[in-house]
């Protein structure tokens, strides 16, 4: 594998690196697309998973039963008359 990151100074469509010597004479892939820099003034994914689980936490807070007494009855719930 051979990467190379650079900055175009200016429009030109060419490659301004040359091709691995031993790479001659076969089929090659070039992939060329902008680096994203991940430190845009945005907070990082794990405090924003976080905030998300902390307002719908306060949203469904409101639905929530007290199941703290309830034994389930198997017998109740298999008896269908």
């Amino acid at each position: 594998m051979y990467r190379k990151i650079f900055t175009p100074n200016e429009q030109d469509s060419s490659i301004p690196h040359t091709i691995p010597r031993e790479w001659y004479g076969q089929p090659i892939e070039v992939i060329a697309f902008p680096l994203v820099d991940t430190n845009d003034g945005l907070p990082p994914q794990n405090s924003v998973v976080q905030n998300r689980r902390e307002k719908r936490g306060k949203l469904l807070d409101k639905y929530l039963t007290d199941l703290s007494g309830f034994k389930f009855n198997r017998d109740e719930a298999n008896d269908y008359d």
